[in-house]
């Protein structure tokens, strides 16, 4: 059996990868052609002092319930970590 190599997010050095993963999704389940690199910044949970990604909505994203939704749940699986960076990266070459 391969051995399944598994790369964590680094959410600072692999923001533009995480900027391309949210476009493509948006893009896709959307269809909805938008910069989404200024919805959220990255900071320190203030409990587990690990880095997550915070919510910075604009008024465009709020306004839009779908788009809003859809990127909550996204940031939600990153700081989850049930996103991988091999899933990422696999994802965006479909």
């Amino acid at each position: 059996m391969d051995e399944i190599k598994i790369q964590p997010l680094d959410l600072i050095n692999d923001k533009y990868l995480i900027d391309e993963y949210f476009n493509f999704k948006v893009k896709s389940e959307l269809n909805i052609d938008i910069d989404l690199s200024n919805e959220y910044n990255t900071a320190h949970n203030i409990v587990s002092k690990k880095l997550i990604l915070v919510q910075t909505f604009s008024d465009t994203t709020i306004g839009n319930p779908q788009l809003y939704l859809l990127l909550r749940s996204l940031i939600h699986n990153i700081n989850s970590y049930h996103l991988t960076k091999n899933e990422i990266i696999s994802s965006l070459k479909k």
